[in-house]
């Protein structure tokens, strides 16, 4: 089976073709990657897409989207874009479509990739659990969080909006990014810290001139040529540690999925940081929390694979399965 993809963020709206073959994702074509904002909406960026593709696009498609997918219009957060599933296939010219969170879509690809794609970053170096629950968890424009519960038959993925739980600060710094982004937004969920634009919230508050775009800090704090982004770094990757932590124990985990291309960029500096002490710093559950696999998703496209193996794994348990599944 031949059908096309699709991993809609905040700010990025990525499209490819895949093969589907007995249950599973046989191959996933080049990504084509577009601007959320140089669009009105996903059918302009579908239209796009066909152009890039050259060829009539597969009329089944499965798409991933940054939202809570509830059988209404899903309202991005953060875009403009809105995607409602009762006209999706008017628009799209479509016989069928799956809509999934994004996260579920990430979900669903931890549970279907192989270890050359999920590398031991923190925590015991052996692979994620084969049976029980694994938290699913990157920033990026927002903060993304999902349960795969492995069963012994099939996977189960609960979509959750995790992100938005309230920010607690831990030591008088956290307690000051918290107080400026509260009086900015009355409520500070982790995403508000725990994101790509985070650490710029997190610099303003200790540098309120500094007028630098997110892109530049996040270069400078990587690159090690700034001190304002890179101490600003260090306190985003312990928030980010105690955020993950915090999601591990509500979801029951036995291990973590740490996805997305920030992740994946940081990825050295996360191992010389305060985010393992953090994620460990739980009371009477340290030493569960330090018997905890982290493993960092290493594919090039999760979302867009993730998109495929949902409906790979729908198909393969029939219609009940639904979006969640």
């Amino acid at each position: 089976m031949r059908i096309a993809v699709a991993d809609i963020g905040g700010t990025h709206a990525r499209f490819a073709l895949a093969e589907l073959q007995d249950g599973h994702v046989a191959h996933l074509g080049d990504p084509v990657v577009l601007r959320a904002a140089d669009h009105e909406g996903l059918a302009s960026a579908w239209r796009a897409f066909g152009e890039v593709a050259g060829e009539a696009l597969p009329r089944i498609a499965s798409l991933g989207v940054a939202g809570p997918v509830t059988g209404g219009p899903v309202r991005f957060v953060n875009s403009h874009w809105v995607i409602d599933p009762a006209t999706l296939d008017t628009e799209l010219g479509l016989d069928e479509h799956l809509l999934v969170n994004d996260f579920g879509a990430m979900a669903h690809a931890v549970h279907a990739l192989g270890p050359a794609h999920l590398a031991s970053l923190l925590g015991p170096d052996r692979p994620l659990p084969e049976r029980g629950a694994i938290s699913v968890i990157g920033p990026g424009t927002g903060l993304g969080v999902a349960v795969l519960q492995r069963l012994a038959d099939r996977c189960i993925v609960l979509e959750t909006e995790g992100a938005h739980i309230h920010f607690a600060p831990l030591d008088p710094k956290e307690q000051q990014v918290a107080e400026r982004l509260a009086g900015l937004h009355g409520r500070v969920s982790v995403e508000r810290v725990v994101s790509g634009p985070g650490l710029g919230d997190i610099v303003r508050t200790f540098a309120p001139s500094d007028g630098r775009s997110d892109a530049e800090l996040w270069s400078a704090a990587i690159g090690g040529s700034g001190t304002e982004s890179g101490a600003a770094l260090d306190i985003w990757m312990a928030a980010y540690g105690s955020a993950v932590g915090d999601l591990a124990l509500a979801h029951g985990s036995l291990g973590i999925a740490l996805c997305g291309g920030l992740t994946n960029r940081i990825a050295d500096q996360l191992r010389a940081s305060g985010f393992h002490d953090r994620f460990c710093a739980k009371g009477r559950y340290r030493e569960r929390m330090q018997a905890m696999p982290i493993c960092l998703v290493t594919h090039p496209q999760p979302g867009l694979f993730g998109a495929a193996a949902a409906f790979a794994a729908r198909s393969s348990f029939g219609a009940a399965g639904s979006a969640n599944d």
